[in-house]
């Protein structure tokens, strides 16, 4: 008998995989300006999935509760960024061309608005990722592990997130964009 969560999990690397494979297949979709455009999918799309993948089948394997509930629990957060960067991808990739063709805002305050509303578009993998994992994941992982010290731990659950945020921005290339000047789409 599989625990529900796990099988949630496992419908969302499905999931994920579908919607990252479909994306790979289309690279005219969305622009890339990155001259080499299979490295910018391949970071894009299949890195990310390919680690992901790597953790859950840890988190199965460990024979350590403590050491299981804590990857399972990285799985899930770095799971949820994915998913809303794919969305965020698959909404801009649905029509570039509708993108481009917005009317420019006017007015003393466009420029500062349409940088904050960018901002939130492009940032809400992170706070999703917050939400769905505090107010979703985490109740139903305090249900199965009881005696996880872990999940009591709101500390030791943000340093896990921002290791998470940190490996998905490692497997997409960003990283060598700021270290070396390259471009990651």
């Amino acid at each position: 008998m599989s625990d529900q969560l796990d099988e949630a999990f496992n419908w969302l690397v499905l999931i994920l995989s579908t919607i990252d494979g479909s994306l790979s297949q289309f690279p005219e979709l969305y622009p890339l300006t990155s001259p080499n455009v299979e490295l910018a999918i391949l970071r894009l799309m299949i890195f990310p999935v390919v680690i992901l993948v790597f953790l859950w089948l840890w988190s199965l394997l460990a024979r350590n509760i403590n050491h299981q509930v804590v990857v399972k629990a990285f799985s899930w957060i770095y799971a949820s960024i994915m998913l809303v960067a794919d969305l965020v991808i698959l909404i801009f990739s649905s029509n570039p061309a509708k993108f481009k063709a917005l009317p420019a805002p006017a007015g003393p305050y466009a420029t500062t608005l349409g940088a904050i509303i960018l901002g939130l578009i492009l940032s809400s993998p992170l706070y999703f990722s917050i939400f769905f994992c505090l107010f979703v994941i985490r109740p139903r992982m305090r249900e199965r592990y009881k005696d996880s010290r872990f999940l009591y731990s709101l500390p030791k659950q943000a340093l896990l997130y921002i290791a998470a945020v940190l490996l998905y921005l490692l497997a997409i290339g960003a990283f060598d964009a700021l270290i070396f000047g390259a471009e990651i789409i």
